[in-house]
Parts: C-alpha cells; sequence; structure tokens
C-alpha cells in the first residue's frame, strides 16, 4: 500500500477543491504548523508522505473530513491506479458485494474469482470484461479487501472510488459530472412526481447517469429501467444499482422506437456520460425519442444546458425545439442558474417538464416558464417542486396552486420567437399603496403594548426618494470599503470582533497582534458590513471596533447623508440578487431620520429584553427539569385560597 499523495488525493482526503490545498501551503509557510515538504517528484508531481499529511490536518483542523485518520488509507489504497484497474476494481467491490464474502475467502485464483463473476453477471452486463482484461486480479482482489476494510462498506468504498479515479478531470465522468446542490435539487423535484404517479417505476433514457439514478432510486424507493447500453458509464451505472441493491431491469432501445408502460417518472440528465460533447441537436432528438411514447401516466423531467432548453438556438435545432412545444408536450420550462456542473461552472442549466401530448391547440394554451437564473440555487429550489408538481398535474393542480416561480406565457408567442423561452414575467397589478392614514392605523393596532405611545403619527404622504447603493456613493453620501484578506491562523484571542467569519465560528483576535501583520483598516461606530456570498445578509456594527474580512464589504455612512442606516440593514436582508450597486435604499430627512433612528433603537432595546427573558425561561425550564429528573427535588403544585365544600 502506497504512503504517498498528490496535492489532489490530500484535497480528496481533506475534502475541499484542490486549490485550497495549495492557499494553505502558502499560508503555513510562517506558521508554528508548516504544510510538510514534498518527498519525491514524479511525473512532475510532488508527492507528500502520507503520515504527514494526515498529522498536519490533524493538528491544524484544515478541511472537512473528522475522520481524516480512518479515510487516509482508503485513499492511499487508490493510487495511483489506471484506468483499467480502476474499472476492474470496482467490478470487484460490486463482486464482493453479491456474494456478501470478502473476495479472498471466496477465490484463491484468478480463474475462481472469473468463475464467481460468471456466476453473477453471465451476460456480461457489468462485471467480466472489467475483470478479464485487467492485470493481477488477484492484487486487486487484495486491495478490494482492503478498501472495503477502510471505507466500512462496498458501496462506500466504490463512492470513493469513482470520485477518485473514475472521475479523473478531463474524463467523460467529469465533464458531466453534477454539484451535490443539483443532485438534491433533482431528488426535491423527482420526488413529489414520482410519488403522485402512484408506485411509480424510475427511468434513465441515457441508460448512464452515474451522478444520479441509484441515488435518486434508493431515495424514493423505487425500481428503476435503464435503457441499454455497452459503454464503461452504462456498465458502471449497472454496478452502481446492484451496489445500492435497486432492483432493476434494461430496455432495448433498437432503432428508438422503444417504449415502457405503467406509472414511469423519467429522469434524463444531459449530456450524458456516454456522449459529453453531444450538442442540442442529440439532446432534442433524444426528449423527441422519449416524447413519442409517452401516455398519462408518465412525466419527463429534463435538466440540461440552458443552450439546449432555454436559450435562443437557430437552424434545425430551433426546428426540433418548436416542433416538442408544438406538440403540447412541454408543461414547463424553468432557466436555473450557471454551477451546475463543476466542469462548465459559468455554463447556466435548465429544466423542462414533459408529459402527454396536450391536445389543446397551440394559438389557445399556455406554457408555465420561470427565469431563475439570476438567484441562488437554494433559493430557486424553494417553492420549484410544488410547481412543477401543480405544473404536471394541469388545470387542477393550477387551481389549487399559488404560484412561487412559474408564470404561463402563450405557447405561441414561444414558438414564434426566435429568442429565449423564458421571457420575463409580466408586471402584476400594482395595488393601491397603503395611505398615511392606513399606516397609522395599523401600526397603533400593532403596538397594543404602547412601545410607541410616546411617538406621534402626522400623514403627510409625500412620494418616497429611493437611491440605489451605486447613486448613494455618487453622491457622496456612503463609501463601500473591501474587507481585508487576511489569514488569521496564529492570530491570538482578544477584544476586536471579526466579521464575515462563518457565523458558526465566531472569532476575535487581539489588536496590537493585528496591527503587528496588517494595518486593516477597522469599522467605525455606525457602519454597516454586508455580504452577498453564501447569501446576501447584513449587520449593523453600533460600536465599531470590527475587523471585516473579504468577501463581506464595509458601508459608511456621510454624517449628513439622507440615509438611516438601520433601515439600510433592513432594505440589504430584504434584497435578491448579488449585484449590490443596484439595491435601493429610501431617503429620509431630518427631523424623521432621527425619530425613526430613536424609535427602532427603543424597539430594539425591547426585542433584547424580550430574548434576555426568554433566555432566563429556557434556562428556568432545563434546571427545573434537571433537578426533578435526578431526584434532588420532588415536585408537588399546591392550590392557594381554595375553599372546601
Amino acid at each position: 500500500m502506497t504512503q504517498l499523495m498528490t496535492m489532489r488525493d490530500i484535497a480528496g482526503l481533506a475534502r475541499v477543491q484542490r486549490p485550497v490545498v495549495t492557499v494553505w501551503r502558502r499560508r503555513a509557510r510562517a506558521t508554528p504548523h508548516p504544510f510538510p515538504t514534498s518527498h519525491l517528484r514524479r511525473d512532475g508531481q510532488e508527492l507528500f508522505l502520507r503520515e504527514e499529511v494526515v498529522a498536519w490536518l490533524e493538528e491544524t483542523h484544515r478541511g472537512n473530513n473528522p475522520d481524516v485518520r480512518v479515510e487516509a488509507a482508503a485513499h492511499s489504497l487508490l493510487a495511483p491506479t489506471g484506468r483499467r484497474e480502476a474499472e476492474a476494481l470496482s467490478a470487484l467491490l460490486t463482486l464482493r458485494h453479491l456474494t456478501g464474502t470478502a473476495l479472498a475467502e471466496a477465490a484463491a485464483t484468478a480463474d475462481d474469482l472469473l468463475d464467481l463473476a460468471d456466476a453473477q453477471d453471465p451476460d456480461d452486463r457489468c462485471l467480466m470484461s472489467e475483470l478479464v482484461t485487467a492485470t493481477d486480479l488477484l492484487g486487486l482482489a487484495q486491495a478490494a479487501d482492503e478498501l472495503v476494510d477502510a471505507a466500512w462498506n462496498e458501496p462506500s468504498a466504490h463512492r470513493r472510488l469513482v470520485e477518485a479515479r473514475l472521475r479523473e478531470p478531463n474524463s467523460a465522468l467529469a465533464q458531466v459530472a453534477l454539484t451535490a446542490e443539483a443532485r438534491r435539487l433533482l431528488l426535491a423535484v423527482l420526488g413529489p412526481l414520482a410519488r403522485d404517479l402512484g408506485e411509480a417505476t424510475l427511468m434513465d433514457p441515457t441508460g448512464c447517469a452515474v451522478d444520479t439514478l441509484a441515488e435518486l432510486a434508493t431515495a424514493i424507493e423505487a425500481p428503476v429501467l435503464v435503457l441499454d447500453g455497452t459503454t464503461p458509464a452504462h456498465r458502471l451505472t449497472r454496478r452502481q444499482l446492484l451496489l445500492a441493491d435497486v432492483s432493476h431491469r434494461s430496455v432495448e432501445r433498437g432503432s428508438g422506437d422503444w417504449s415502457v408502460t405503467g406509472p414511469v417518472a423519467h429522469l434524463v440528465v444531459l449530456p450524458a456520460a456516454d456522449h459529453p460533447a453531444a450538442g442540442p441537436a442529440a439532446h432534442l432528438d433524444l426528449l423527441d425519442e422519449i416524447a413519442l411514447q409517452l401516455d398519462d401516466r408518465q412525466v419527463v423531467l429534463c435538466l440540461a444546458p440552458a443552450a439546449t432548453l432555454t436559450d435562443p438556438l437557430d437552424g434545425e435545432s430551433l426546428a426540433r425545439r418548436d416542433q416538442l412545444l408544438r406538440d403540447g408536450y412541454v408543461k414547463a420550462i424553468v432557466r436555473l442558474p450557471a454551477g451546475l456542473r463543476p466542469a462548465q461552472a459559468r455554463e447556466p442549466a435548465a429544466l423542462w417538464l414533459l408529459a402527454a401530448a396536450d391536445p389543446t391547440p397551440p394559438a389557445e394554451r399556455r406554457t408555465l416558464v420561470a427565469d431563475l437564473s439570476g438567484v441562488p440555487l437554494a433559493q430557486a429550489a424553494a417553492g420549484l417542486p410544488d410547481d412543477l408538481l401543480a405544473a404536471w398535474q394541469g388545470t387542477a393542480g393550477a387551481r389549487r396552486r399559488a404560484w412561487a416561480h412559474l408564470y404561463p406565457v402563450p405557447t405561441r408567442d414561444l414558438i414564434s420567437a426566435s429568442g429565449s423561452l423564458v421571457p420575463p414575467r409580466p408586471p402584476r397589478p400594482t395595488a393601491r399603496p397603503r395611505s398615511g392614514a392606513d399606516w397609522a392605523v395599523d401600526l397603533r393596532r400593532a403596538d397594543p403594548a404602547g412601545l410607541l405611545a410616546d411617538y406621534r403619527f402626522d400623514v403627510i404622504d409625500h412620494p418616497a426618494e429611493p437611491v440605489t447603493i451605486a447613486q448613494a456613493i455618487e453622491r457622496g453620501w456612503v463609501r463601500v470599503l473591501p474587507g481585508r484578506r487576511l489569514d488569521l491562523e496564529g492570530l491570538p484571542s482578544g477584544r476586536v470582533p471579526v466579521l464575515g467569519h462563518p457565523p458558526d465560528h465566531p472569532r476575535t483576535v487581539d489588536r496590537l497582534a493585528l496591527l503587528a501583520r496588517t494595518d486593516a483598516e477597522l469599522t467605525e461606530p455606525g457602519d454597516v458590513v454586508f455580504t452577498v456570498h453564501p447569501a446576501t445578509r447584513a449587520v449593523l456594527d453600533a460600536e465599531g471596533g470590527s475587523l471585516v474580512l473579504s468577501p463581506a464589504r464595509i458601508l459608511r455612512l456621510h454624517a449628513d447623508a439622507p440615509l438611516l442606516a438601520a433601515a439600510v440593514v433592513a432594505r440589504i436582508n430584504a434584497a435578491t440578487g448579488s449585484a449590490w450597486r443596484s439595491w435601493t435604499v429610501a431617503t429620509l430627512p431630518e427631523p424623521d431620520r432621527a425619530n425613526l433612528g430613536a424609535a427602532l433603537t427603543d424597539l430594539a432595546r425591547e426585542r433584547a429584553r424580550l430574548v434576555a427573558e426568554l433566555g432566563a425561561l429556557d434556562a428556568l425550564t432545563l434546571d427545573l427539569t434537571t433537578a426533578v429528573e435526578s431526584r434532588r427535588l420532588s415536585l408537588t403544585k399546591e392550590t392557594h385560597g381554595s375553599t372546601s365544600g
């Protein structure tokens, strides 16, 4: 078993992206725990001793793997391995899972292993070819047994093998791989659709959805149909289904006139691993092939590049897409953000929901669409599964649904247009704004405790004067200061709060130690600290003196600016999208600005008091429960002032 690791192996062991390890190495040079030095160089790659890497990760608490020492053995077993050996190792792990025993116990020779594989895979669907072409089959079998011991079981060992060796950079699997967030989105959408069908079968019309098929089938507890294929990706997909103990069978493609019956949820993820470079025409041909055999008990969810499903097309590809729309197969179209495939991080994706053809003439039909490309995927996913379920249910579902994202557009407009299939949402009718008198009545009604009793409400009904952050900067009302890119490693704790640090890991640093390392500018009282990554959030630093780390920024209001910091914070926290220069804030003249600030301070003080009371009540609840449960106290409820009859 090799004791050497590449930088990529270290990243995999620590569960971080490869560039992160380079950053660690650079920043740790002048610290008490420098990054391990390379042991040797082979084929242009630096190799590090496994034990030194594990010790450094444990000492510095770097990475996202709490079991780094336990898993280091598994990572070492997987490197270095060629493609043919990796596929044979995949087949051996599957064979071990099927036989339920260690390979060393089940076979003494390579021929014994081949006999076992022949018994489990007589038609050579996923095992035999990989083992027949492998060299040193017994050595690989021993490695498979050791890998299972290090990873606890065959499915876990196989997942690591796929990530470490079968999905290497530039491989077909790497080109089509989805992020974990994208896989969660597919599960969130497909699960309700499959359940609504009732006892549905999950169908993979590509036959090689390596990233998603076994995982989704396990999650929704559905049997699987896979379109037949002979490529390594098809064979790997079948091995994954066997490892997940998912019931499945193959569908012969023939000349493209295949069909399935019963309740079926089709999952189509494009491009597929057998043709990672396929373009819109090939993708639309497959969707047409699927659509031609759909009936009322089948639904199709397709995830593909937006260039295929939503963005402008021309020529034959446009004609094929228009025909699918014209025939009434497409029920919903959603443009999604970029980044769902790491290999194409800047490429936006899209979803199509297809079902049996709608007989309504295209001139009278409407298609549901949504453009979610400008919002974070987690925000886009909120409400989308229910929207798509209602779209699949048709008129009945639409009557019960207040759409979160989808909105209808005439199908004829999509067919006749050569542009995007997700036109801007039509403006909603604007309701009559509440008058000042309405606000005064509602605010008094919402304040039964009289917290605002000292404030008089005067109705003025003047038009509001919002400005964007960019306009406020141009007018000299605010300055935006970037957060610092600073490694806090080695800085002792102190009295300087660090803003922009992960909320679940609050941090302070010593002021003198900080100044000795950098001349970082600290916040001033009243500064607004905001960030757009990973989500939009702003806080008011009332006391100042904080260190702000990038990607957070400081929004500093000029003393004479017609803006209120607390109101700016509320506006930012309600904003959507990451284009922060276009966020709007409201201008407020004096004395409204000062009076609103005082009122908000009073309300914040009352909120802090209530939070403290809730905390004390929680502590009282815990203490009382502990005292009685530990048998230190006995509790009796007394009734005071009662009279006997």
